[in-house]
C-alpha cells in the first residue's frame, strides 16, 4: 500500500521532474520561464534530451510510440564561441550573450503534446536577437506516456516490473472537438474550455507509487465541469523505480546489466507516522514535516551513472533535519542503458520483445583519455572537450520507436568535431512498452462496445444535449 508520505514525496518528485533546470508554471495555459543554460544540473543532463540545432537547419524532436513531448526550455541565440562554429568567421561568434526571449514559448506552443515535432532554427521563427551573429537553437525536453480515455471508459496505466507510476498531468474535460468525438452529436462537442480542476489530485492520489492503476473517466470520479458535454481524461506519466530505506539501514539501488542509475529525487526525513514505524515509540514519529534539503544532491552525486549503488540512510550522510525523530530515505530513480562504441564500429541498441527504444542522450566525440584508447597514440587522445552537437538528434531520428537500431560511430554520420582525435559514440537510452499496440487493442475494444448498442448511446447523449442546449 502507498504510504501518505510516499504519495507526498512523489508529488514533489513530479515537481522536480517538471522543473529540473527550469521553472514551469501551470495556469489555464502552460507558461514556461527560461533559465540558462538550458540544462545546468546533472539530473537534467541525464534524464532530459538536449537538442542543439545550428541556424538554418531544423530541430527534429521525437518520442517513442505512445509518448508525447514536454518542452522544458529552449534558447535561440549564442552563449559560447564553439557550438555550431565550423566554417564560421570569428566575427560571427563573438557575441555570447544572445538569446531570443520568446524561444521557449515558441517551441512549447509548436511541440508540446505531440509525438514528434520539427521546428526551424531561424530568425523567421524566433526573430534575430543579435544581428550578424551565427546562432543555434537549444531545446531540452522529456518524453512522457500519454493516455486518452473517453468518458464512461477506464484509463489503464501500466509500468514494467519493479516500477511505479509518477503522474505528471491529468485533465478530465474537453479541449477540442475531435478527441473522443465518434458517434457524438455536435452539441456534445461544443464546449472546448472544459476542465476539472481536481483532475491531477484525483489521479495522483489513486495512481502514484503503484505499478498499475485503473481509474474511471466519469463525472462521479472527477465531478462534472461542463454538463451536457462529452468529456475525456488525459493523463501524462512516467514509470520509475522507488526505494524506501529506514534510518540505520542501507539503500541498495540496482539496475540490470548494461544499465546505469539516474536519480530523479531523494528525501531523507519523515512525512507520515506509519512508514518505518515498527517498534518505534510514538515520540519518534510525531514530526511529519521533516526533510534534508541536500537529499537529492547527495544521492545523485553518489549514484548517477553507476550500475548499482549503496548509500546509508543516516544522519552522518544527510545531516539530521529533525533531531529525535526516526527517519527514512526515499529515492525515485530510473535505469537507463548506456552504450559506448569506438569510432569505426557500430552501436547496436536492442530492446526486449514488445518494447521500443527511447533515446535520452547521444554524444559522438571524446571526453576523457581512457575510453576507446587501446592501441591509440597519445596524440589522438589529448582533446577531451570534443562533441558533435547533432549527436542526439541523429541517433534519436534513427532509433526512437524501434525495437532495435544500428548506428555507425563515424564522421560520415556525425561529422568530425575534432579532426585528428579518435572518437567514440555514447548513447543513453531506455526501453519502454510499445504503447501503440496497447492503444490499438483498447480502441478496438471501445469500438466493439459502441457497435453493440449504438442507439442507446446516441439516445442518451442526445437527451442530455437537448437539456443542456434547448435552443440547438
Amino acid at each position: 500500500m502507498l504510504s501518505s508520505g510516499l504519495g507526498k514525496f512523489l508529488l514533489g518528485v513530479t515537481c522536480l521532474l517538471m522543473t529540473s533546470g527550469f521553472v514551469r508554471v501551470v495556469t489555464e495555459t502552460t507558461v514556461y520561464q527560461q533559465r540558462k543554460p538550458p540544462c545546468d544540473s546533472q539530473i537534467c543532463r541525464l534524464s532530459h534530451v538536449h537538442s542543439v540545432t545550428c541556424e538554418g537547419s531544423q530541430a527534429n524532436l521525437q518520442c517513442g510510440e505512445g509518448q508525447v513531448l514536454v518542452i522544458h526550455g529552449a534558447d535561440y541565440g549564442r552563449h559560447d564561441k564553439t557550438t555550431c562554429s565550423d566554417g564560421r568567421p570569428a566575427s560571427q561568434l563573438q557575441v555570447v550573450q544572445c538569446s531570443s526571449q520568446t524561444s521557449t514559448d515558441v517551441v512549447a506552443k509548436s511541440c508540446n503534446g505531440k509525438n514528434s515535432c520539427t521546428i526551424p532554427a531561424s530568425n523567421s521563427v524566433f526573430g534575430d536577437p543579435c544581428v550578424g551573429t551565427y546562432k543555434y537553437l537549444e531545446v531540452v525536453y522529456t518524453c512522457q506516456f500519454q493516455t486518452v480515455t473517453c468518458e464512461g471508459s477506464q484509463a489503464k496505466l501500466q509500468c514494467g516490473k519493479g516500477q511505479i507510476l509518477v503522474i505528471h498531468r491529468a485533465d478530465y474535460g474537453r479541449h477540442d472537438q475531435t478527441t473522443c468525438s465518434n458517434l457524438q452529436s455536435d452539441c456534445m462537442l461544443r464546449d472546448v474550455l472544459c476542465s476539472s480542476p481536481e483532475s491531477i489530485e484525483v489521479v495522483a492520489e489513486s495512481c502514484n507509487g503503484k505499478n498499475s492503476c485503473t481509474i474511471s473517466a466519469t463525472s462521479s470520479v472527477f465531478g462534472n465541469p461542463c454538463f451536457g458535454t462529452y468529456k475525456y481524461l488525459e493523463v501524462d506519466y512516467t514509470c520509475q523505480f522507488q526505494s524506501v530505506t529506514c534510518e540505520g539501514s542501507q539503500a541498495n539501488l540496482q539496475c540490470d546489466k548494461g544499465q546505469v542509475l539516474v536519480i530523479h529525487g531523494a528525501d531523507y526525513g519523515r512525512h507520515d507516522k506509519t512508514t518505518c514505524s515498527a517498534g518505534r515509540p510514538a515520540s519518534q514519529l510525531q514530526v511529519v514535516q521533516c526533510s534534508s534539503q541536500t537529499s537529492t544532491d547527495v544521492v545523485a552525486k553518489s549514484c548517477n551513472g553507476k550500475n548499482s549503488c549503496t548509500i546509508s540512510a543516516s544522519n552522518s550522510v544527510f545531516g539530521d533535519p529533525c533531531v529525535g525523530t526516526y527517519k527514512y530515505l526515499e529515492v525515485v530513480y530510473t535505469c537507463q542503458f548506456q552504450s559506448a562504441t569506438c569510432e569505426g564500429s557500430q552501436a547496436n541498441l536492442q530492446c526486449d520483445k514488445g518494447q521500443v527504444l527511447v533515446i535520452h542522450r547521444a554524444d559522438y566525440g571524446r571526453h576523457d583519455k581512457t575510453t576507446c584508447s587501446a592501441g591509440r597514440p597519445a596524440s589522438q587522445l589529448q582533446v577531451v572537450q570534443c562533441s558533435s552537437q547533432t549527436s542526439t538528434d541523429v541517433v534519436a531520428k534513427s532509433c526512437n520507436g524501434k525495437n532495435s537500431c544500428t548506428v555507425s560511430a563515424s564522421n560520415s554520420v556525425f561529422g568530425d568535431p575534432c579532426v585528428g582525435t579518435y572518437k567514440y559514440l555514447e548513447v543513453v537510452y531506455t526501453c519502454q512498452l510499445d504503447r501503440d499496440s496497447v492503444d490499438r487493442r483498447e480502441i478496438r475494444g471501445r469500438k466493439r462496445r459502441r457497435d453493440a448498442n449504438p442507439d442507446l448511446l446516441l439516445s442518451n447523449h442526445t437527451a442530455i444535449c437537448s437539456l443542456a442546449h434547448p435552443l440547438s
